[in-house]
């Protein structure tokens, strides 16, 4: 069963390949760096547009993180039954939605400093700017040990849709 459109899996890798190169390659305020962080905002962009016009598993509304949602989440995982043909679960939704808000403040800090001449080589924004970086990193392993987990734990397909779009 198709779980993941096209625009969804590369969304996923382009963000994850850019935060790669930033994170741990290329060095802060260097051009490659600031081409893969507009690259990565691009993307972002682009998933804001698709999380209300794309298909249905790509919508925000399909995993947003309300409370019966979570709490119907949690007693499937008590359970060990999640349901075969769901995107995104409202836990996990939680953290894409930090992961995007962090991703803008990213972009956004990372554009401060470079073309905002008042911001230009201020410490505090440099702080910020890397501060954030490192939160985004920490969401990013909560991220990949919860899809090991519930891949495990509820017996469900995590990692192959995000690479074929399938789950079956």
């Amino acid at each position: 069963m198709q779980i993941w459109d096209i625009g969804i899996r590369l969304f996923h890798w382009s963000i994850a390949l850019a935060f790669v190169l930033n994170y741990f390659l290329l060095e802060p305020g260097e051009t490659a760096h600031q081409i893969a962080g507009y690259y990565a905002f691009a993307w972002l962009i682009f998933r804001v547009v698709w999380g209300f016009l794309g298909p249905q598993r790509a919508r925000f509304s399909d995993f947003f993180p309300t409370p019966s949602r979570i709490k119907t989440h949690i007693t499937q995982l008590k359970q060990r039954q999640l349901p075969r043909d769901a995107g995104h679960n409202p836990l996990g939704g939680v953290v894409i939605l930090l992961m995007m808000v962090l991703l803008a403040y990213q972009a956004t800090t990372g554009f401060m400093l470079e073309e905002v001449d008042a911001f230009y080589g201020s410490s505090m924004l440099e702080d910020l700017h890397e501060l954030g970086a490192h939160t985004l990193f920490a969401l990013v392993c909560l991220h990949v040990v919860a899809i090991i987990f519930v891949q495990w734990w509820g017996r469900i397909q995590l990692i192959r849709p995000m690479i074929t779009g399938r789950r079956d």
